[in-house]
């Protein structure tokens, strides 16, 4: 049996505040589905005959305004199992040109998101895509792994 699925790449911008803690770059979205209002990474889907990492620059720099400068994968989420078959990649990025803006309609704003905000929204299901709580282990957070991780 062949699935076609949709591809969609998004990326975690990082940056290091006071102290060493880090913060993740998340965008509220403006879709007039059930994700209105809900939180998620920059990025979208890659368009047919589209690359991977071109479609990571253009969806990024679309959507906020910034030039990537270096990148690696650090997810792949498929979900094939479903209606609508999706793979997710995710790409960490820690270097980029730019200041980060709201360029696009399909966003309310973008904000800067330390560990335990990030831990709030998953409390509160403020995230659009169940999964992304997942993808953020590449940064060791580890939200969601327990209760006893999320804030009361």
């Amino acid at each position: 049996m062949r699935v076609k699925a949709t591809v969609s790449a998004h990326v975690l911008l990082v940056e290091c505040v006071a102290g060493g803690a880090e913060r993740v770059l998340m965008v509220r979205l403006a879709y007039k589905d059930h994700r209105w209002r809900k939180w998620s990474f920059p990025g979208g889907f890659v368009d047919e005959g589209e690359g991977l990492e071109a479609a990571l620059l253009r969806e990024v720099s679309e959507e906020i305004g910034v030039g990537l400068q270096t990148w690696e994968q650090v997810a792949v989420i498929p979900s094939l199992g479903q209606e609508q078959p999706h793979v997710s990649f995710v790409f960490l990025c820690r270097e980029w040109l730019g200041e980060v803006e709201c360029r696009s309609h399909e966003l309310l704003e973008a904000a800067w998101v330390d560990r335990s905000m990030f831990a709030r929204f998953v409390q509160e299901g403020a995230l659009a895509y169940p999964v992304m709580y997942q993808q953020m282990r590449c940064l060791g957070w580890g939200v969601g792994e327990s209760e006893e991780e999320l804030p009361a």
